[in-house]
Order: structure tokens, then sequence, then C-alpha cells
């Protein structure tokens, strides 16, 4: 089990015109660990799962964790799949997104694997309170060198950020519903 504690957290926009959540977190035995998140996983995620769109501390804890969990649909990752072993199956194969028979069926083994793997692989966990110094490239002073920062009140920052946007959820449940062809 790999514990990590984000030790930093800010908004990056990309060339082209892309905004990603950077968590800086630390990595036992290694260099930090960074996990780049688009700005909009947050929302695709409470339509795809069915997630309350405003709550960002649950939209954050999975789309950190999801990163860690074996594709369900790889054989060799089927006889081990958490939900899989409680019986969440369709047509012989673990419950996914894709074949699942409605988003409350998709969301249940989503998150019994997000579940596992906090259990068993790794958990990410909130900011220690108090400042320390850090060296992201959003925590540097003038020179480059590394500075003081509340990771806490970063985090809670970067949060402050995320407004789901009704109009674009819309349009991601449309296309979903069309792809997957079934409610969303």
């Amino acid at each position: 089990m790999i514990e990590r504690e984000i030790v930093d957290a800010y908004l990056w926009q990309g060339d082209d015109g892309t905004a990603w959540w950077m968590i800086h977190t630390t990595n036992p035995g290694g260099p930090p660990y960074v996990y780049a998140l688009p700005a909009c996983t947050f929302a695709n995620l409470a339509v795809e799962y069915g997630l309350d769109p405003d709550d960002i501390d649950t939209l954050l804890d999975v789309a950190i964790h999801q990163l860690h969990i074996p594709e369900p649909g790889v054989r060799r990752n089927a006889e081990t799949d958490p939900a899989a072993r409680k019986g969440m199956l369709r047509g012989g194969r673990p419950v996914t997104l894709g074949n699942a028979d409605s988003t409350s069926h998709a969301r249940e083994a989503h998150l019994e694997r997000v579940a596992w793997v906090k259990e068993t692989a790794v958990r990410v966990t909130a900011p220690t309170p108090g400042r320390r110094r850090v060296a992201s490239p959003h925590a540097l002073d003038l020179a480059g060198q590394a500075v003081e920062v509340d990771p806490g009140e970063r985090l809670a920052v970067l949060k402050a950020t995320y407004r789901p946007d009704p109009q674009l959820m819309a349009e991601t449940r449309r296309r979903l519903k069309a792809a997957l062809g079934r409610d969303v």
C-alpha cells in the first residue's frame, strides 16, 4: 500500500488552452508524484457515474484514485476485479461504464474499484495542516528557489475554482447517451 499526501495544488493552463489541476503528492521512496487532471474531469465524472456535480471533494477523490484501477476489461484483471468478485457482472464480464445497464450500476462498480484502490494499492490523503517548503513550478520565488506554502490553503483555492457548467454537462450527457445506447 502506497500512502501519498498532497503537498501542493494549483491550476495550470496548457498551450492549447486546456485547464489542468496539478496535484503534487509525496511518493515514498521516490520523487514527488504528480496527478495532472484536466479540469473537465470532474463534470465528466458527475455525468458518467451520476455523482453530485457540486461535491468537488468526492469528485477529486474519485478522479485521483481511479487512475490506479487495473483495467477491468483486460482478461487477466477480470478475475481479480473487486466489482466482479462482488457479483457485478454483465455478460460474464466485470461491469464498466461501457457495459452497465444503468448509471447506478456503473457507479456502484466504479466506486467499488475506487474503494479497493484506496484499501490495497494507493491512498492519497489531504495535506497535513501547516506550511512547508515545496519546489513545484507554482511555488518558486523569482530566483527559482523553493518557497513555503500551505498546501491545504492552495488545495482550497484550487477547489474554489471549480464550477460545473450545466450546459456542458448536458452536452456530455447527450453524447454519452448516444455512445452507450442508454440513459445517463
